[in-house]
C-alpha cells in the first residue's frame, strides 16, 4: 500500500480550513440570536409606551447579558445563572410596564 503523505496533509489542511467558520461561529454563538432572545423577554420595539427609566434599565440588562454571553468560560455555570437571572429581571421589568400600562 502506497501512501501519499504529501496528499494527504493537503487534503486535511483543506479540511480544517472549509471547518474554521463553523468553529468560530459555535465559539461566539452557538447560532442564538441575543436580541431575539431579550425581546422575547422585554419587547424593546414595541409601540411607544415603555416608562424611560424602565427601558434604560431593560436596555443595560440587554448590555449585561450580552457581555456575559460572549465572556469566554462557564465560570463554575455562574454566568449562566446570571444570564437566566437577567432574564427574570426582564420579565419583572415587563410585567411591571404592563401592569401600569393597564391600570
Amino acid at each position: 500500500m502506497n501512501v501519499n503523505f504529501k496528499r494527504a496533509l493537503v487534503g486535511a489542511g483543506l479540511i480544517a480550513l472549509a471547518a474554521v467558520p463553523f468553529i468560530a461561529k459555535a465559539d461566539v454563538g452557538f447560532g442564538i440570536d441575543i436580541n431575539s432572545d431579550n425581546d422575547s423577554h422585554y419587547h424593546f420595539h414595541g409601540n411607544g409606551w415603555h416608562h424611560p427609566e424602565m427601558n434604560k434599565a431593560a436596555m443595560s440588562l440587554s448590555n449585561a447579558k450580552r457581555h456575559l454571553w460572549y465572556t469566554k468560560g462557564d465560570f463554575g455555570g455562574h454566568r449562566e445563572n446570571a444570564m437566566r437571572d437577567i432574564n427574570m429581571a426582564l420579565d419583572e421589568i415587563s410585567a411591571a410596564e404592563n401592569y401600569a400600562h393597564s391600570h
